[in-house]
This record gives C-alpha cells, structure tokens and sequence, in this order.
C-alpha cells in the first residue's frame, strides 16, 4: 500500500452494504409495523421487519447472518410511545399512502417533500387570487375550501393535495361541508373580529415544520435502535479502510463506520442520531425554491438552516482541511520534495443534486502545477447513475476533463458478504493509482522567511 493520505466520504449506500436496514423504505416499512402493533410484549427484530424478511430475502437474511438480531428488541413502553409520534405525525401518515410506489430513498423523500411544498404554496396562491375559493357557513362557524378550488388543471398537476391536507390535520376529511368543499381546521384561519378571512398561510407552514421536526426525531429512535446491532462476527477490513484515514465525512446519521471498525476522526456532516448528540439529524430539501415560502422564511425545511441552527458539523473541506492547504501552496508555486494527491473514495453517496453544494466543493480543486486530488466513486451495479449526478450538476465538460485526466475513477465498491465468506475473492477496492505508487507522501520544502 502507498503513503498516499485518503478522506472517506460515506452515503447511506455504506451501511446497506453491510447489511443494515437503514433506507428510508425500510425505515417505512417498520414505522408501519410499529403502528399496527397489538401486542403486549416487546417487539422483536422479526415483527419489526415481518414483510421485509421474506420481500427482501437475500439482504435479510445476511442482516441476521452477520449480527445479533435475537439480541435486540423495541421496549414496549418505546413502541406506545412511538405508535402515539406515528398517529399524530402528518409526514408519516402521508408517506405512509406511498409506501411501494416508487419513493425508496432518502432523497425520493426530500424530493418528495418539495413537491409537497409546492403544492401547498399553489393551493394558498390560487386562493389568494380568487377568493370565492374561501366560503364560510353564513354563521361564520365553519370554513372550507369550494370544490371549485380542485379543478383538473390543479388535480391533475397536485393529484395528491387533498390527501396532504387531510394528512397534516389542514382540513377534515371527515366533514364535507355539505358537499360543498373541504373544511378547513380552524387553527389555519385568519380571523378579524371572529369572522373567518382566509387561511393563515404562517400556521401552515409552522405546523408542517414542526411534524418535520418531530418526523426526524422519530427516525433518529429507529437508527438508535439499528446501532445496537451487534456483529456475529470479527468483520475483515475492506482494503480502502486498512490505513489511518486522514478524514472521515459521513452524511449518515449512523455510528456503523466507528461500531465494526473502530474508526474515529468522523465528521458527521448532516448530524447524529441519539438524544445525547449535539449535532441533530439534518433532513430536508436543498433550498427554498418558491416565493411563498422565502416570504414565510420557511427554512426549517432546508438542510443548511437546519445545520447551523442545529450545530451539525457542516465545515467540508473549505476552508480548512489538509486539501486546500496543498491547493493553496500549490496555486503559489511554493516547493515540494515529494507529490502525492490525496485520494477522496465516496462509498454509498449518490451524488445528487440535493447535496450539489459538496459536490462542486470536491470537484473545485486541481487548479495549481499539479493535481491535488484524486476521486474514487464506489458504485453498486453500475456508475451510469452517479456519472449522470455529476454530469448534471458540474457539466459535462468538467466530468470529461476530470475522467481524461485521471483525476476521476469508478470502481465497483467492496462486497462485505463476499470478503467475509467468499476465500477466494479479491478485495480490489482501492484506485489504480494507490496500487501502483508506492513513493512517500507529500514532503513540503520549509520555508525561509528574510527579514
């Protein structure tokens, strides 16, 4: 192995590869359970996860080769507790409809989310701009939305928002209001000398960001709940984790990485799970995008609001890391012994728009004599997606150069399963370069100052 220093990036995809039901449908998918127990006993790995086993056989089954499932169990004292957020919690009980249609990860959510968003901003918009779609009883005691409101052009663009509105306790689906519209909780109604206005767009959006704050803390209880998961077994160390690491950043919310392989020095970028943690779970959409929602200030849905208020380690590599010092020195001109770049692997992390801010940090380096960097993205069946990722949001041309030049390679990321059980299988998870060049690191010629 080279000298060369390495930075760890990790994705949720690291702990799905080790066999941890850590994706947001298999968070779903026992949140649901969790909900529909009736039982008075403490709820087992197997009920937690009792349609999962058998749907996703070969990921289960190695979930329960490689660690202690029998071992851990939701008190039920945690389930009541857990079943009363679920009821009450307008998020999960509108994603909870969409379980198996397509939203599977953790980013589908936050896309989702945003779309949500949009459709409750379109909603407020169009009554604003006709207001016969705010019809009260003629006793002013009730207030609903006309039926005129849910034309085709808005059932057809926001197929969904009658159920979001029902979801979130906006309006009451249980009462029609005689057929004339849907009515609307009194606790989102602006009121002038007790006759109903309008709808009180800041309660809205208060209330839909407090259920997301309490809908990250319920998922922060379920990843407590998967880091009690102890190993069967003394797992053997993926190549790309043999050496010291020189930094590791994970957008995980889990301890994997420290819990099977004693790893320290992590930054945990969007936040921890567990109520001891400083730095809470950062879950969000990547910036406000509608009028609406910058008039109401509502950056509680976005991540970087949520970090500083949050106090989650958001510094990446600028403007201090070891990188840019190199970069830096570099860009001046300034001596050097020896070169070697440092080699950034990302294990797990899709590389999507929504985390677009790292990406363009990554990619901003090599502008000096010699490149600074080295990427290696790990990919699970095939690169074509993240590829896709970066070419959307570097360009093509930036991606082409970096490929050309070497400075960006994709190799098939290490099989857990397979370096554990399989003798014959070669762990080759560590880039062309780190195999090649075995030379010394980085010396930096000192500096002399005259004065």
């Amino acid at each position: 192995m080279s000298g060369t220093r390495k930075i760890l990036i990790l994705g949720n995809g690291f702990d799905l590869a080790h066999f941890l039901p850590t994706k947001y449908d298999h968070f779903m998918h026992a949140m649901r359970n969790v909900e529909a127990y009736s039982q008075d006993t403490p709820m087992t790995f197997q009920e937690l996860y009792t349609d999962l086993i058998s749907n996703e056989n070969y990921f289960f089954e190695n979930t329960i080769n490689f660690y202690k499932t029998e071992d851990v169990v939701l008190p039920l004292e945690k389930v009541k507790d857990l079943q009363d957020k679920l009821k009450n919690n307008g998020w999960f009980q509108y994603f909870k409809s969409y379980i198996d249609s397509g939203i599977d990860t953790w980013i589908d959510f936050e896309n989702e989310m945003e779309t949500v968003l949009d459709a409750v901003c379109h909603m407020i918009t169009e009554i604003e701009s006709n207001i016969e779609y705010f019809v009260s009883t003629l006793d002013k005691s009730k207030s609903f939305l006309s039926t005129d409101l849910f034309n085709i052009q808005l059932i057809r663009k926001y197929p969904f928002l009658h159920d979001v509105l029902c979801k979130f306790s906006i309006a009451d689906e249980n009462d029609i209001a005689d057929g004339r519209g849907l009515t609307i909780n009194s606790s989102f109604i602006k009121y002038y000398q007790n006759n109903p206005l309008n709808i009180d767009e800041s309660k809205i959006f208060k209330s839909l960001e407090l259920q997301l704050i309490q809908f990250i803390d319920i998922f922060s209880n379920y990843i407590e709940f998967i880091n009690r998961l102890e190993s069967n077994l003394e797992l053997k160390v993926p190549k790309v984790l043999e050496d010291e690491l020189e930094m590791i950043y994970s957008f995980n919310y889990s301890s994997t990485i420290e819990r099977l392989y004693k790893h320290t020095n992590i930054k945990f970028l969007h936040g921890k799970a567990g109520e001891k943690e400083n730095n809470k779970i950062v879950l969000g959409i990547s910036d406000l995008e509608n009028k609406l929602l910058k008039d109401e200030r509502a950056y509680g849905f976005v991540k970087y609001y949520q970090k500083m208020v949050n106090n989650t380690d958001y510094q990446f590599l600028k403007p201090k890391s070891l990188i840019t010092e190199i970069e830096e020195r570099k860009v001046k001109n300034e001596g050097f012994e020896f070169w070697h770049p440092i080699e950034i692997y990302i294990w797990g992390h899709s590389l999507d728009s929504s985390d677009s801010d790292y990406v363009h940090e990554i990619f901003s380096f090599n502008n000096g004599i010699e490149n600074s960097i080295r990427v290696i993205v790990y990919y699970y069946d095939k690169p074509h997606a993240q590829m896709a990722n970066l070419i959307s949001i570097l360009d093509k041309d930036i991606v082409e150069s970096w490929m050309k030049n070497e400075w960006l390679e994709f190799i098939r990321m290490p099989d857990i399963y397979k370096l554990n059980f399989d003798k014959d299988y070669l762990d080759s998870s560590t880039s062309e370069f780190s195999r090649s060049v075995s030379k010394p690191i980085i010396e930096y010629k000192p500096i002399i100052m005259s004065l």
